[in-house]
């Protein structure tokens, strides 16, 4: 029997779910509805349309000043009332935030709705496209201070069976400091959905590897979460540790694929954070597991 909302060590009192409005909409806005009705949580819908993105329509002297373009904002509005209905999203009785807006206009307006939660989609831009285009999911995980959950091109089965409930949980750690809050997310997400938790440490110099160097790093990632749970070590209880050797962002989605994984947990460094040296999970890494993952990835930025 799983825990009740009232029992659950992690509350979500508010999601929000940010969506372009287009082809993938109704997987991120279905999933974050579940997640919503598991948590009992406050459904936020966040539309943003950068000011330049459509030419000004009325006419006059005010043309082109924030807030004339009527057009798109009615055009949006009538989109996500088109989703709210054909996903039957009534019982949640979702609010609604569509503003012409850049990103970081956006986020600043959201930083006083509080959410628990930052729901999203990426669509795994790579090479020069990522160069050119950007990245909004990067953009914003490492932006917010709070938990960003991306689904990424590559992720499965989220179309037919939505996910209400996590059974297999794989947290990553660099053994870092931006590492810490991800941990106590991940141990208490297990804890309240019973799922298995698995931790994986990825060293980063491949000419290690061999059975001593295994032994070590594993005892080294034990101490390590011990040392960082804060008071939680009962969730820890049954966690399976494994190390690996190579690049973090290949061994976790390879990791995640071989355990079905259904949540990648992991940290991200934010822009004005200060970097360790021993860290690696920065946001181009994060950014790099999400693209290439089947599963949902948590992102838990370090705090400021």
């Amino acid at each position: 029997m799983l825990a009740t909302v009232s029992q659950r060590l992690l509350q979500f009192k508010r999601i929000a779910a940010f969506t372009d409005l287009g082809g993938d909409s109704g997987k991120i806005l279905r999933y974050a509805a579940s997640l919503a009705r598991w948590y009992d949580s406050e459904l936020l819908l966040v539309h943003a349309f950068p000011p330049e993105f459509y030419a000004p329509i009325l006419p006059g002297p005010l043309a082109g000043w924030p807030g004339d373009n009527l057009a798109p904002r009615r055009e949006a509005e009538k989109k996500m009332k088109s989703l709210v209905d054909e996903l039957n999203l009534h019982d949640l009785a979702p609010k609604a935030m569509i503003r012409q807006e850049s990103v970081d206009d956006i986020l600043r307006e959201l930083e006083d709705y509080h959410p628990g939660l930052l729901v999203m989609a990426s669509h795994g831009r790579e090479g020069m496209r990522k160069l050119v285009a950007g990245s909004v999911a990067e953009e914003v995980f490492r932006k917010v201070q709070w938990p960003v959950l991306v689904l990424g091109p590559n992720c499965q089965h989220l179309e037919e069976a939505p996910q209400r409930y996590f059974e297999r949980i794989l947290y990553a750690t660099d053994l870092s400091g931006v590492s810490v809050t991800a941990l106590q997310y991940a141990a208490t997400i297990a804890h309240d959905h019973e799922a298995q938790l698995t931790s994986l440490y990825v060293e980063a110099d491949p000419t290690q590897g061999f059975t001593f160097d295994q032994v070590m790093a594993r005892q080294r990632l034990q101490d390590w979460l011990q040392d960082h749970i804060d008071g939680l070590s009962e969730t820890l209880v049954g966690v399976d540790c494994f190390v690996d050797f190579g690049k973090p962002q290949m061994k976790i989605v390879e990791a995640a694929t071989q355990w079905h994984a259904d949540l990648v947990v992991l940290g991200a460094r934010g822009l004005g954070a200060a970097s360790g040296p021993a860290s690696h999970f920065v946001g181009g890494t994060a950014y790099e597991v999400i693209r290439t993952s089947k599963c949902p990835v948590l992102i838990v930025p370090q705090p400021r």
